[in-house]
């Protein structure tokens, strides 16, 4: 992993609690959906501000049957 992706996984997706990509990244590997992230981290609780930044990752990386 290049240095570009190590920061982009680093990422603070939700301020309000701290939650970075890579946590959602692993938990989404990890078969959690929206409500169990939230669940398991805070993230979309708060102010609502990484709501469509984390849908969007859920999308984008959870497999279709």
């Amino acid at each position: 992993m290049n240095s570009n992706e190590q920061e982009k996984q680093s990422l603070i997706v939700c301020g309000c609690t701290g939650t970075t990509q890579e946590k959602i990244l692993a938990l989404i590997a990890q078969g959690f959906d929206l409500d169990k992230i939230s669940s398991a981290t805070g993230a979309t609780t708060g102010c609502g501000a990484c709501d469509a930044e984390i849908m969007g990752l859920v999308n984008e990386h959870t497999k279709t049957i």
